[in-house]
């Protein structure tokens, strides 16, 4: 028997089937494009992740040679804060805006005006900010009248997959988290949040926990898709979420860190743990009766990229001699350099910041510069810089009452052995990596999908019988405080900079 699991992304869509013990028995990716009618606006028409969806299915069967007939259930994943919005006759009424898209602060200081920060941290467990849906409804509502006239159904991008493979209406608490309109604490929707902004609360979906049944494979999808009808389909999770639980973050003290790109952080909590001043999100958890505290780095990996592009140019060379990644090269060097770059600080604001500091206009610095530095330096500074931010959301974690006793890296970045070692040493924490062909969102929305196909009674048992993971890697006690002093400096800077930050973007 086998598990499924679809991550809708925003640079494509990726299924995946493993076994009842993990194993990765198939996979497949389908991409698409992501629209950008103006600056800073993202757009994406979800008959693409669906025709992805779709396509990918069809590959992994053909490519696995299976029998169909043994799938037992899906699980659904997806970018977290779009907003696709459907007419009665169930099609979609114009592109969904993605959870990138920044063309909504004006929606944003109206509901923090119109509810208040008080309210919203009552009920949504944060003081509010332009990505989150709600606000992208409103900016349809304020911009596009004759398209809102028209709405039926609000959905989320995974929901919207879900929608065409079962023909149901429905969503999860995680996802919904992300919304505005889910009362975190009690996860269900929030009929005063709907009432503040006068949004029609039929238009929402259907909220179920994570790991429930929220419908099962129509014969129009399985005709679609050559996949057998009736296969029960969970209600997923957002793809943090579920990246979290496909490296096995159930309960509390276990933290995951997504090196991607953009960074992520991710706590389980036993309890609604919210910080007013919005340094991190509070979300409910896709495990029942869990909650998490998420952080997200805008420019984690996504730094070394940006160094690697455009100050590289003989490492890349000697690298395509080699046979090996530019980054090998780049690590080599960094690995020459002693812990803290020789006081060589790295802010990664490239693309602004998420958290701690929402901050659209901060920008990346280098600090500290002198004659005897050399480029191992600023690598080294980068990677450190990095490590730095990360640590700086997990302190804000900690400092909320959450307990962490070990961290758990994905992504990219996760397979630098260097880099995870900076990352022990400045967080102080343990770190473990998965074993090969393990994690991911993919993976986790295929974990959800157990439960409701009874392989497991829980998701505990489920993640202790399905992650499978490496020896930790410890932090070395005296880089570790030595560390401590550097974090110390990196994270005065910001607050010195900040001001400097809103000139410069006013010039």
């Amino acid at each position: 028997m086998y598990l499924m699991g679809i991550d809708v992304g925003t640079t494509g869509v990726k299924t995946i089937l493993i076994t009842a013990e993990g194993k990765l028995v198939a996979e497949a990716n389908n991409s698409y494009t992501v629209q950008s009618p103006r600056t800073n606006w993202f757009e994406q028409d979800p008959v693409d992740w669906w025709n992805g969806t779709v396509l990918s299915i069809k590959q992994m069967l053909k490519e696995s040679g299976i029998d169909r007939s043994q799938i037992s259930s899906i699980g659904l994943s997806g970018m977290y804060h779009g907003s696709v919005l459907l007419g009665k006759d169930h099609k979609v009424l114009r592109p969904c805006i993605l959870w990138n898209d920044q063309r909504t602060e004006k929606q944003s200081d109206y509901i923090i005006g119109k509810a208040g920060s008080e309210k919203l941290m009552e009920i949504a467990a944060t003081p509010g900010g332009a990505y989150f849906t709600a606000c992208k409804l409103l900016w349809v509502r304020d911009n596009e009248p004759e398209i809102y006239e028209k709405l039926y159904k609000l959905m989320l991008p995974k929901d919207y997959v879900r929608f065409r493979l079962t023909g149901e209406f429905a969503t999860d608490v995680s996802d919904a988290s992300g919304t505005l309109f889910l009362n975190i604490k009690q996860r269900k929707w929030s009929k005063e949040m709907t009432a503040l902004l006068d949004v029609d609360p039929s238009i929402l979906p259907d909220v179920y926990e994570s790991q429930e049944i929220s419908g099962t494979v129509s014969k129009i999808a399985a005709e679609a898709t050559g996949l057998r009808p009736g296969i029960p389909v969970a209600g997923g999770a957002g793809d943090q979420a579920c990246a979290a639980l496909g490296i096995g973050v159930v309960e509390e003290g276990i933290v995951s860190y997504s090196i991607g790109t953009s960074g992520v952080i991710y706590a389980t909590s036993g309890e609604v743990r919210k910080d007013p001043d919005g340094r991190t999100n509070t979300f409910c958890h896709s495990v029942p009766g869990q909650w998490c505290q998420l952080s997200c780095i805008n420019a984690a990996a996504g730094s070394f990229q940006w160094f690697a592009d455009n100050f590289a140019d003989l490492e890349r060379l000697e690298s395509e001699k080699k046979g090996i990644s530019v980054y090998e090269i780049l690590e080599e060097k960094a690995s020459s350099v002693p812990a803290g770059s020789d006081k060589l600080f790295f802010l990664p604001y490239l693309a602004g910041e998420r958290h701690p500091h929402t901050d659209a206009n901060a920008r990346g610095v280098f600090f500290g510069y002198h004659m005897g530095h050399t480029k191992a330096h600023a690598v080294r500074a980068v990677l450190e810089g990095v490590a730095y931010s990360f640590r700086d959301c997990l302190d804000v974690i900690k400092g909320l009452g959450t307990d962490i006793r070990e961290i758990r890296a994905t992504g990219g970045g996760a397979q630098s052995r260097l880099w995870l070692n900076i990352m022990a040493n400045v967080s102080g924490e343990p770190i473990v990596t998965m074993e090969a062909e393990q994690g991911g969102a993919a993976f986790g929305a295929a974990i959800l999908g157990s439960i409701g196909a009874k392989f497991f009674d829980n998701l505990k048992e489920a993640c202790t019988k399905l992650v499978k993971t490496r020896a930790p890697l410890e932090p070395d006690k005296k880089e570790k405080s030595l560390y401590d002093n550097y974090f110390r400096f990196f994270r005065s800077l910001y607050p010195l900079l900040k001001d400097s930050y809103k000139k410069l973007s006013d010039l």
